[in-house]
């Protein structure tokens, strides 16, 4: 299918409404998520099956770079009834698709968070692309490596311990966090809600765009392992607990608490 019809041609069809875990999600083809979405029917799918397993009836989940809503919309159907979902999305016009998409499907469970999410509350300069610009899920605050770009803006910031705060949730059950870079910052803003309310907490960790963030394995390993969390690589196979391993230079990573332990997710994905 790639090759009989490649990104690069697809950008010139026109965009479909799919229906995807009966879910309705635009599938906007000249961007990775839309383009996966219609073509192969899914977009990280072992990250949804964390959702799944997770996000369950009357839970609360947090999504962190939320994009469009393509894990924000599963995340709602499977907090449905009585849960909550806080998505937060700093880019406004990646944010609007965002809320679209929510309306779209009719959810009244998600509350939209236009914030960043940091160590401390700031201003911050972000990388803002268009919602459909082939670059949309790379926005990301801007590092001191990276170079100036016109679709830089000025955005708040605030902590997730703040957010927890003000939305007064007494239950945490699943964390998502995908700032492209920015994940060490968005975990200490949020130390002290994390170590009493113990979500799973999914993250992306990538050694070319952990300098924003200032973060690094070693960093990592110390967050988690002071909260009593165990961190494991998760792909389509399932989960494997990284112990003493080295990380992967890229991938999607998993932190469970105690009582979640490994005999409870590997197998099922």
């Amino acid at each position: 299918m790639r090759r009989l019809v490649p990104m690069e041609r697809a950008r010139e069809l026109p965009e479909r409404v799919v229906v995807r875990d009966g879910l309705r999600f635009p599938a906007n083809p000249a961007i990775p998520i839309g383009y996966n979405v219609l073509f192969f029917g899914e977009y990280e799918p072992e990250l949804r099956q964390l959702i799944r397993r997770f996000v369950k009836p009357g839970g609360v989940a947090v999504d962190v770079g939320a994009n469009v809503g393509w894990h924000t919309l599963l995340m709602a159907k499977m907090a449905e009834p009585g849960g909550r979902v806080l998505a937060v999305e700093a880019n406004p016009s990646v944010r609007e698709r965002l809320s679209q998409n929510v309306k779209l499907n009719g959810f009244t469970n998600v509350e939209i968070v236009s914030r960043a999410m940091a160590d401390r509350p700031q201003k911050l300069t972000f990388f803002a692309p268009a919602h459909n610009s082939f670059s949309a899920g790379d926005g990301h605050v801007v590092g001191p490596g990276d170079a100036p770009d016109r679709n830089a803006i000025t955005v708040e910031a605030t902590t997730l311990d703040d957010l927890i705060a003000e939305k007064n949730l007494g239950r945490w059950d699943f964390l998502k966090i995908d700032v492209e870079g920015f994940e060490w910052p968005v975990l200490q803003g949020g130390s002290e809600s994390i170590a009493r309310l113990q979500p799973v907490i999914a993250f992306e960790f990538n050694v070319e765009y952990a300098g924003r963030g200032g973060g690094s394995e070693a960093l990592f390993r110390d967050f988690f392992g002071q909260r009593g969390y165990t961190v494991f690589a998760s792909g389509r196979t399932g989960l494997r607990n990284m112990g003493s391993d080295p990380w992967p230079d890229c991938a999607n990573l998993v932190a469970l608490p105690k009582g979640q332990g490994p005999t409870a997710v590997v197998g099922e994905m």
